[in-house]
């Protein structure tokens, strides 16, 4: 197990992570009191039962990027009218 302060491991995170790959832990400290711990992934964890996984996405969707979005037309007061107006003012 290495120890390592928020800001050591802000200034070598990449020694860290080098660590972490190796298979190694390391206890990151604030004020000498452990908050946080970086651990090697395993493989794919599983997902505690009951809990909701994000689904894939529906094929019959369309693709992303394909969907334009319209402006609702209100009637009433125009507000980019009324931002000019009090732009002019100022």
């Amino acid at each position: 197990m290495i120890k390592a302060t928020a800001s050591q491991l802000k200034a070598k995170m990449g020694r860290y992570m080098k660590a972490v790959r190796a298979g190694k832990e390391v206890v990151v400290t604030d004020r000498d009191r452990p908050f946080a711990r970086l651990v090697p992934m395993l493989a794919q964890p599983e997902a505690p039962a009951g809990l909701r996984t994000s689904a894939p996405r529906d094929p019959a969707a369309p693709p992303l990027g394909a969907i334009v979005v319209h402006g609702l037309r209100r009637r009433g007061t125009d507000t980019t009218a009324i931002l000019v107006e009090d732009r002019t003012r100022r």
